[in-house]
């Protein structure tokens, strides 16, 4: 074990790879099953080699092709009153429904004075690649809406080609290529939009960030392994480790589209997790490897002693990740469950590959990942930094935990004011032709008119919904679209004064279903505000439960681990204030835009709906992560000690650059993927920095010590009766 005050470690073990059968004090340590996979990974190191490289080799094809199996669909409601006028649109009037994008053209004269570039561009759509069917604004009456007030721009109604939602983004995407290669009169524009549109120019930038977020993080990343370390040999183990998780992840998210359409949020999502707790979770497996070295042991009793305590906790730290994740699939909408899936898929593969493959490579490597002879290992050179640190924080408890409590929670204030609303385009960066149509739209016929509502109602009853729209001050515009059906009912097109992702839009829904209902209750509103709003409505309501969830579970597997009430309960407050501070950050930038233009966005004014509760999940388990390795390390001391005060000193001293170095990682792999991507990536990656980096310091270096040092011996307060229940968890040395 570590020793903190006047100790003299000894030397690398000299021992190379192949020396795994005689351990210097001739006896391999540790039982149960890490000390059993610690034995089978450094005995049978080529075969479990040859397997994973069997396993990446086969994931890769569908690793790289993930990208096209995926779908912008998903952003429903499950049941909702929203889906069900989407399926009627799409069963009977396809012109209107899913299917359709927004072909927009404009000009600088009156297009009544001079018609000949629409209907050139009319006739170039005819037979688009992509398309089914065209409406021509010529066509149409004026009521029909499709031109605007002063002429100058018309909406062309363009009918997608599509077996399945999965198959929109493409045929919108074909569609946007084509009109871009169409000819056009001087001065005129042609754009496309609409939902599908949107969403195959955000597939398309998503991929783009991906790939952008892998450069840019990747040479800091190196930089500070090889700091971490002082060895480009060990500083590459947990790339390699990251990347052959993500690459098993991504294929197996890619098998599972064969059986359900998932949404291509999942992909920059699962890769963040993955390659971010991949290298977390070998960077503390390497550096327990090479302590236990240190201290003179052979190979497989150093893996046995390192799985049994660093495995240890990265298996738990994974699983507290994994279940947090899980949480989410109570929520019906589909996009929630791949992002959930994808990363719990990255998670439980890159654990796995740190718990397998990495212990295997290590021992074949041999003396290679050691600290070179003649220079101290930097991790046991900062231990006493840390410890004096800590020392410091235990002499003041109460003023250390009081400063760290007051900027967590004034962190945390701004998140009371949070505000939700989901984007419409401008989750696509202008530029792109549906975010650039989407805003000729705006400026031709008002906020609203790129979004519409749509209400299905029987014909005889339509006029009269036109009515009760157009009495709102909130509607711009009402009118019927569409020739009744077979089964006798029609469209009412009614235009908000506001855009799709204003509060007040979302409230002009609620007025209309409660006010149209009265009147007319077989009528349906629906559109893409109304499916935002019953969107926010099922997250809202699912919420507590999801929550409620995270935190029961966390609570278990922390009283389980730890045997003790009130370092469950004490973790639970302080992940809840840490995540409280993230939230706070979050409303600060992403809401009032302070700092926003730092991060290349525009701030929306809300933060999006689906945040809070993704976020919650998603920081609440990594949260866990550094609170369980601390934990682990304390606890571990304190079996060995009995001395609180003594376990939390060493157990923050030997960790403590460790996770340091994992926490800069990790917060530079976030921000690469939250600065070079959409809002919605950028709204997770630096929220989840911050989070970490708030973890990272004022949690761990100010309110751990301090509140435990309070606490002294009430730390591992356990009632008897429960003591006796609960299985035992050691983490052994």
């Amino acid at each position: 074990m570590t020793v903190l005050d006047d100790r003299t470690a000894p030397g690398p073990a000299t021992s190379g790879p192949d020396d795994t059968t005689a351990p210097p004090d001739g006896q391999v340590r540790g039982h149960g099953w890490f000390g059993a996979l610690a034995r089978f990974s450094a005995r049978r190191r080529r075969l479990v080699m040859l397997v994973w490289l069997a396993v990446v080799l086969l994931a890769a094809p569908l690793a790289v092709s993930l990208s096209g199996a995926l779908s912008g669909a998903g952003w429903e409601a499950q049941g909702s009153t929203a889906q069900e006028v989407r399926d009627e649109l799409r069963a009977d009037f396809p012109q209107l429904g899913a299917e359709a994008a927004v072909v927009v053209y404009q000009q600088d004269a009156p297009i009544a004075d001079d018609p000949a570039g629409l209907e050139a561009v009319v006739r170039g759509l005819d037979g688009a690649p992509g398309a089914t069917a065209v409406v021509d604004p010529l066509a149409q009456p004026a009521e029909a809406g499709l031109v605007s007030p002063d002429g100058r721009t018309a909406l062309i109604p363009v009918g997608l080609e599509a077996t399945e939602d999965a198959d929109l983004p493409e045929s919108a995407g074909e569609l946007i290529d084509h009109v871009g290669e169409l000819d056009v009169p001087d001065g005129a524009r042609v754009e496309v939009t609409g939902e599908w549109p949107v969403w195959s120019d955000f597939n398309e930038t998503n991929e783009e960030a991906l790939h952008l977020a892998e450069l840019v993080s990747g040479l800091p990343t190196i930089i500070l392994l090889f700091i971490a370390f002082g060895s480009a040999v060990a500083a590459g183990l947990p790339l390699i480790l990251a990347v052959a998780g993500i690459a098993v992840g991504f294929a197996a998210l890619h098998l599972l589209t064969g059986l359900t359409p998932l949404s291509v949020w999942s992909m920059n999502f699962s890769m963040m997790i993955g390659l971010a707790v991949g290298i977390d979770y070998s960077l503390f497996i390497v550096s327990r490897y090479r302590e236990e070295r240190e201290d003179g042991r052979g190979p497989v009793d150093a893996m046995v002693g390192t799985l049994a305590t660093s495995g240890k906790a990265v298996f738990l730290s994974a699983l507290t990740v994994v279940l947090s994740l899980a949480a989410v699939l109570v929520v019906p909408i589909m996009v929630f469950r791949a992002m959930a899936l994808g990363m719990m898929l990255s998670v439980t593969a890159t654990a796995l590959a740190s718990l397998t493959l990495l212990p295997a490579v290590l021992i074949a490597m041999g003396d290679r990942v050691l600290v070179a002879k003649g220079h101290d290992d930097p991790d046991r050179a900062a231990e006493g930094r840390w410890a004096r640190w800590t020392g410091r924080a235990l002499r003041r408890p109460g003023a250390t935990l009081a400063i760290g409590l007051f900027l967590l929670l004034g962190l945390a204030a701004p998140a009371l004011g949070l505000r939700l609303g989901m984007p419409g385009a401008r989750v696509v960066d202008e530029g792109r032709s549906s975010r650039d149509g989407y805003e000729l739209v705006v400026e031709a016929f008002g906020p609203g008119a790129a979004a519409p509502l749509f209400v299905t109602v029987p014909a005889q009853d339509a006029e009269a919904v036109v009515a009760i729209a157009a009495a709102d001050e909130g509607v711009a515009d009402a009118r019927v679209v569409a020739e009744p059906a077979e089964s006798g009912r029609t469209v009412v097109r009614v235009v908000p004064t506001t855009a799709v992702d204003d509060q007040a839009t979302s409230d002009l829904v609620e007025r209309l279903r409660d006010e149209v209902a009265a009147e007319v209750p077989e009528a349906l509103v629906g559109g893409p505000a109304a499916q935002n709003h019953d969107l926010t409505s099922v997250l809202l309501g699912r919420a507590p439960l999801a929550v409620g969830l995270i935190m029961l579970v966390a609570f278990l597997l922390l009283l389980v681990v730890f045997r003790s009430l009130t370092v469950a309960l004490s973790s639970i407050v302080l992940n809840l204030i840490s995540v409280g501070a993230s939230f706070g950050f979050a409303a600060i930038v992403f809401q009032h835009g302070i700092g926003a233009g730092l991060i290349g966005i525009d701030h929306q004014g809300f933060v999006d709906a689906w945040a809070p509760l993704f976020f919650f999940a998603l920081l609440f388990g990594l949260s866990m992560d550094y609170q369980l390795f601390l934990l682990a390390a304390i606890r571990e001391r304190y079996e060995a000690t009995g001395d609180t005060q003594l376990a939390i000193r060493e157990g923050i001293a030997r960790t403590g650059r460790p996770i340091t170095n994992a926490a800069l990682i990790m917060i530079v792999v976030f921000v690469a993927f939250g600065v070079t991507g959409p809002i919605p990536p950028t709204e997770l990656g630096v929220t989840l920095a911050v989070a970490v980096a708030l973890d990272a310091t004022v949690v761990r270096m100010m309110l751990v010590p301090s509140l435990m040092g309070l606490l002294g011996e009430r730390n591992w307060w356990l009632p008897g009766w429960l003591d006796r229940r609960l299985p035992r968890v050691k983490f052994e040395h």
